[in-house]
């Protein structure tokens, strides 16, 4: 069952609250004083309740995907409060695709030097799975919150330069540097 299906969307549009079974209780909020603020408050109130219900889906990171659809929705500037997300969980996470781009790979390429440094392996199904040195650098985000079998593989900038110093110290040729 998906995880907001007993959601009530319009009572928590109407009065920021909701009633679904298993879930914790709101928190209690001031009635929004334009429809502007509902809007924000709800994104809000969505990362919230997916974090609740979905193992394994930090805060962070959904508190980094309400940003994106509040700045979408609203043409509000969310930076100022990405930079209050914590260091530990950037808000710029990036797929093998958008790192190839960094450097002029392919993401198939790309996947291949993040096997070849140990950070990622193929997993039998064919999908990239992390190893243990590549969850230093990446997360594991479900594709669909209805299918926790396929994950996208999000890493942090910073891998960038452990395929840099592999290139360096090693035979492996990465593209890189």
């Amino acid at each position: 069952m998906h995880p907001l299906a007993h959601f009530n969307f319009e009572a928590h549009r109407k009065t920021g609250s909701h009633t679904a079974s298993g879930a914790p209780s709101p928190q209690p909020r001031l009635a929004p004083v334009s429809p502007l603020q509902d809007l924000v408050l709800a994104h809000l109130d969505v990362a919230r309740t997916l974090v609740s219900f979905i193992p394994g889906l930090k805060p962070e990171l959904a508190a980094a995907h309400a940003l994106d659809a509040i700045q979408t929705d609203t043409g509000l500037s969310m930076e100022p409060h990405r930079k209050g997300l914590s260091t530990a969980a950037p808000p710029a996470w990036l797929n093998a695709m958008q790192l190839g781009q960094r450097v002029g790979l392919s993401a198939p390429k790309m996947n291949l030097r993040l096997e070849a440094c140990g950070l990622q392996r193929q997993a039998a199904s064919g999908e990239w799975e992390l190893t243990d040195a590549g969850w230093e650098y990446a997360e594991a985000v479900p594709l669909s919150p209805h299918d926790h079998s396929a994950c996208e593989l999000l890493w942090r900038s910073e891998v960038l330069g452990v395929l840099e110093d592999a290139a360096r110290s090693s035979s492996i040729t990465v593209g890189l540097g």
